[in-house]
């Protein structure tokens, strides 16, 4: 963690720290912006990588290929039924540019989109509800909230949940209580779980255990061009940023 204490003693001559992502959690950003030293993200370069991980992941949910792909794997020619994306109801917590680049292409596959946001948003192709509408009507819930604390927790997932819901993470780890989300997936309550995201990375917990998840090692952003984007977003905003304050 970049801290209070490493911050200051740098502020002499640190002007500005550049990330190649989107947020920056182990970072004081308080102590940054006391000390005047700017902090570069790389937001919304992402955004359709993230995007795609989420479609994949609700597609590979709905049709259960990770599941027939191992019926053949192991020997076995039993054609497990999934179903179609088009006609489902689609909500999505946190609609800010992936949340938003999400509904689109869920919605071009005939899904209605509800969504649930903090702040007013308008868009003709999607409906705004409460977080509890959502939850009791939702066949399909993606996350992308940039918050920090649990949302999912057993309340909403065992007893708000429309029954046998698919649940998608691939904002953040923490949002989900996957002690919780781990007995809703064994009693039925939740059908499908993705997970991009976890409490404590890398993950080895119960989850790994069960035939209705799919877990991914947060390769949310990990597409190459995605990757080659940032990184070059990110030396940009360093290089801006110096010549603002004068360095260069």
């Amino acid at each position: 963690p970049i801290t209070r204490t490493m911050l200051q003693q740098a502020k002499d001559y640190l002007r500005g720290i550049s990330r190649v992502g989107v947020g920056w959690d182990n970072g004081d950003r308080e102590a940054a912006a006391e000390f005047g030293i700017c902090v570069y993200r790389t937001p919304g370069v992402l955004t359709q990588a993230v995007a795609e991980l989420t479609m994949g992941l609700i597609l590979s949910a709905l049709r259960s290929i990770p599941s027939n792909d191992r019926q053949i794997r192991q020997g076995q020619w039993e054609k497990k039924m999934g179903g179609l994306l088009h006609g489902k109801i689609v909500g999505i917590v946190g609609f800010g540019d992936i949340g938003k680049r999400v509904g689109e292409l869920v919605n071009a596959f005939g899904a209605t989109v509800i969504y649930y946001d903090s702040r007013p948003i308008t868009v003709s192709w999607a409906r705004a509800v409460s977080f509890s509408a959502l939850l009791t009507q939702a066949d399909i819930i993606t996350i992308h909230a940039n918050g920090k604390g649990i949302i999912f927790g057993h309340e909403e997932l065992k007893n708000k949940c429309k029954h046998g819901a698919i649940l998608i993470n691939t904002a953040r780890g923490g949002l989900v209580d996957e002690a919780a989300l781990y007995d809703c997936l064994i009693d039925g309550r939740v059908g499908f779980v993705c997970m991009d995201v976890f409490e404590d990375e890398p993950y080895c917990g119960p989850l790994c255990s069960l035939d209705n998840v799919i877990l991914t090692p947060h390769i949310g952003s990990y597409a190459r061009e995605a990757r080659i984007l940032m990184e070059y977003t990110a030396v940009e905003n360093l290089l801006n940023g110096l010549s603002e304050v004068g360095v260069l």
